[in-house]
Order: C-alpha cells, then structure tokens, then sequence
C-alpha cells in the first residue's frame, strides 16, 4: 500500500508541476527529434489567424543544435498550432510535427524540432477543424 502512496504522490506533484509550468506562460518548449531546449534565442517569424491568433515560430541557437517550436497566443480552446519543415526551399515539407490543441485557456506551444542543417521552418494553425491554416513564412 506504500508503493502506491509514494506513486499517486509522485504523479500528483509532476501534474501540478506541469499545470504551474503551463500557466506561467513558460516559452521553452519539450524536446523532440534529438532536439535540446534552452534559452529562447528569438521569434524568427509570426503570422496574425483569422480570429486575432498569434501564430510565431520560436527558435534557439544552441551551437550546432538550432531547434524551433510553434507557439499559438491570444487563442481560445480548440485552435491549434504545429510545425512545418522543408529540406527544398518549401516546395514540400515534412507536415504537422509536434500538432497540439489549445485545451484551456490562451495559448500552448509545439515539442521543439531540430533544423537538420540548415532545413527552413514554419510554425502554421487554424481556429479550429476544418478552419482556414494561417502560417507563418519560412525561416
């Protein structure tokens, strides 16, 4: 009976963690694709959605490891944000990597991908299903 106190109360405290984290607006993101965060080096583009969303692609420069996330502000439950990226000046692209949903609240941000040496990057999102993609432009 021990084991499950000490595990409700180890799940309890990473949920709190995480829910303090969210709303504190942090603007690191998770890593992802062998990527490691840090410090926010910079919004390297933005975009304006149709319902007054702030769509930005955040990025890093740590060294060799460049690493971008997309970031939704002034949301409302149900947009989304993700992150494209092309190895072909934007002729095609790799879609959606790192999708999320705005649960509650304003904002929520993408893991953090790694730009492959020198691979452009946008973050892109909508209002909602089946709603017109606004995304920023290539970087």
């Amino acid at each position: 009976m021990r084991f499950n106190t000490r595990v409700a109360a180890t799940v309890s405290a990473l949920t709190m963690t995480t829910g303090l984290l969210a709303m504190s607006g942090a603007t690191t993101a998770s890593a992802a694709d062998g990527c490691s965060t840090g410090v926010v080096t910079g919004t390297a583009r933005s975009a304006t959605g149709a319902r007054g969303q702030l769509f930005e692609l955040r990025y890093n420069g740590s060294g060799t490891n460049t690493c971008a996330w997309g970031r939704v502000t002034n949301g409302s439950p149900g947009m989304h944000v993700w992150v494209d990226r092309s190895s072909d000046g934007g002729r095609t692209w790799e879609p959606q990597l790192g999708w999320r949903e705005i649960a509650s609240g304003t904002s929520v941000y993408t893991e953090a991908w790694r730009d492959r040496n020198g691979q452009l990057m946008r973050a892109c999102g909508d209002s909602g299903y089946n709603t017109a993609i606004t995304c920023t432009g290539w970087y």
